[in-house]
């Protein structure tokens, strides 16, 4: 899908829903923004609450972290509990805003249904904001729809082009922890960003793509229960090599195009 026309090019099954598994965080990442206007240097407690089986950023009880490096966390290595912890603390600024109490998760996976629903992604239901719950699904064409917001968004360009970071941790147990980002993708030429979702039992792989055309148009890939893990990699890069010849206004001018992302750098900063 072309993310700044709409234009769909190439389309199976759209409106099937699938499990988002870890997708799920491109919307978490989004309320996130949207809730601290994009100011991340909050530094946070961890809670026995916030952590969470599958993949993870290690979060222990006591660890204080800045919401920035937490974002890391859930982008990079797809940290479960750093999920958690997001969606604790930006529900609670929310509530905070609106002036009243109630449970911060909650509220954050509300607004993450509100978004969804703003951006039309109606067939795309959120019930954690990490993606292990199956009830959280969505369809391959709402998925396009939340990626374009995602993979334009400046605020988080920078997070998307980087693929290790190194944190600083703070509580009773300082420490320095470095985390690598676990997307092959990352840094190919034209990529904006990515997002897997990784169900490993059930044979199910997942993959988001957002990818600059030469035009400079973003175009969102989804692939949606491929059968292994190279082929959900397989097949957007064949969709990559496709487009421009497929469609060769891509290779032309036009006035519709996107801010470049920052320059890839292996280092986040």
């Amino acid at each position: 899908m072309n993310a700044d026309t709409g234009q769909v090019y190439y389309e199976k099954k759209p409106n099937e829903r699938y499990r988002m598994l870890s997708i799920t965080k491109l919307l978490t990442a989004e309320v996130l923004m949207d809730a601290l206007n994009g100011d991340l240097s909050d530094r946070i407690s961890i809670q026995q609450s916030d952590l969470a089986p599958g993949s993870t950023a290690e979060l222990k009880p006591g660890d204080v972290w800045s919401v920035q490096d937490l974002l890391y966390g859930m982008l990079l290595v797809s940290g479960n509990d750093a999920s958690n912890a997001i969606a604790r603390y930006g529900g609670s600024v929310i509530l905070a805003m609106e002036g009243r109490g109630g449970n911060g998760t909650e509220r954050f996976l509300q607004a993450m249904r509100d978004k969804a629903r703003t951006l039309g992604a109606n067939q795309t239901e959120v019930a954690d904001p990490h993606g292990m719950s199956r009830y959280n699904v969505s369809t391959a064409r709402d998925l396009a729809l939340l990626g374009a917001n995602a993979f334009r968004d400046p605020r988080l360009l920078p997070y998307w082009q980087c693929t290790q970071r190194t944190v600083q941790i703070g509580g009773p147990n300082p420490r320095a922890k470095q985390m690598k980002d676990i997307i092959e993708i990352v840094g190919e030429p034209g990529i904006v960003g990515a997002k897997t979702g990784s169900y490993f039992s059930k044979g199910l792989y997942n993959l988001i793509v957002g990818w600059r055309a030469p035009n400079g148009q973003t175009i969102v890939i989804v692939v949606l229960g491929a059968p292994t893990h190279p082929a959900r990699y397989d097949d957007v890069r064949l969709m990559i090599d496709r487009l421009p010849s497929d469609y060769p206004e891509m290779n032309r001018p036009t006035s519709i195009s996107d801010p470049a992302p920052p320059p890839f750098s292996a280092e986040c900063r």
